[in-house]
């Protein structure tokens, strides 16, 4: 399992979507809306823009606020 992962395009940090799953394929083609922990905006995604984050103990804990 992974965290699901995008880009910021305000900062271009690297950021959890908060979304665990085995394999980004799995998720259907659709646009996502998320607010981003690294400029406090609503950003849009989908899966094309995203990528699983192996070992991610440290976004699960930005995800839900640790």
């Amino acid at each position: 399992m992974g965290i699901i992962m995008i880009r910021c395009p305000a900062t271009g940090r690297d950021v959890s979507t908060g979304i665990e799953v085995s394999d980004v394929d799995q998720l259907p083609r659709v646009r996502a809306k998320m607010r981003c922990t690294a400029c406090g905006r609503i950003h849009n995604w989908s899966k094309d823009e995203a990528w699983l984050s192996d070992g991610a103990e440290e976004y699960r804990a930005a995800a839900v606020g640790a």
